[in-house]
């Protein structure tokens, strides 16, 4: 079983945003480069170069499909349909660019380069691979009953968060951690609890594919990329951006 299985295992504002760039700057070219910001962890020391480009070319096969532009086609989350139909064409033909991985050391480089339409997809999937094989490589060396233990840590841990939440009923959430995940398998399972255990509290998340599986409502408007490639475009001065 491959970690990503399809487009929409992504943030929903890589949508709205690719929605946006599609329209207005489909040619600009782009590099998405991965920085590991935590410079104690080596991710080579517990990801083999092999698994990650095992996961990286799965990901450039898969193809959204009708049940996936179905769902794409009928949201209209701010009360008039998001999406028309010559973006959902480009999704439905959509090739990612090809990526770069280089073993440099005990680290990786990483990069994806093309056009922003289509390499805007490629960044919230490869975190979500990286993370994944970074914890498979934390759990190799554990006994079946340890690793148990670990999934049972993380269900009281989910316990108390809930009840805590719970206590206070003005409190609402949402889920971004579709990149930041232990693992594919877990995420659905926190998504499912926290749907059923916190009715009116749990607004959301913003990972499309979840939130199509669940009814739940896609989350996610904007990120900070827009705004940082977009400052790239409009000029070299704060004159030219203003």
């Amino acid at each position: 079983m491959f970690i990503i299985e399809s487009i929409l295992d992504n943030d929903f504002y890589k949508f709205t945003m690719g929605n946006l760039i599609f329209k207005h700057y489909p040619d600009v070219n782009v590099t998405y480069t991965l920085t590991n910001r935590a410079e104690t962890i080596h991710l080579a020391k517990y990801i083999r170069e092999e698994d990650l480009r095992r996961e990286l070319d799965h990901v450039c096969e898969i193809r959204i499909n009708n049940t996936e532009l179905h769902y794409l086609r009928g949201t209209n989350e701010y009360g008039e349909r998001m999406f028309g139909e010559d973006y959902l064409e480009f999704l439905k033909n959509l090739c990612l660019p090809e990526y770069n991985l280089e073993r440099q050391g005990l680290d990786y480089k990483l990069e994806f380069s093309g056009r922003w339409s289509s390499a805007i997809y490629w960044e919230t999937m490869a975190l979500a691979i990286i993370s994944e094989l970074y914890s498979r490589g934390l759990m190799q060396n554990k006994s079946m009953f340890e690793q148990d233990c670990v999934y049972a840590k993380g269900k009281i841990n989910l316990a108390k968060k809930i009840k805590a939440i719970k206590s206070e009923n003005n409190i609402t959430i949402t889920d971004f951690g579709t990149r930041r995940r232990f693992n594919r398998q877990w995420h659905d399972y926190l998504i499912r609890v926290l749907k059923d255990e916190l009715p009116g509290q749990f607004l959301g998340t913003s990972n499309t594919y979840l939130a199509m599986k669940y009814g739940l409502l896609p989350m996610g408007t904007s990120a900070h990329e827009l705004f940082m490639v977009m400052a790239c475009i409009m000029g070299d001065s704060d004159e030219d951006i203003r």
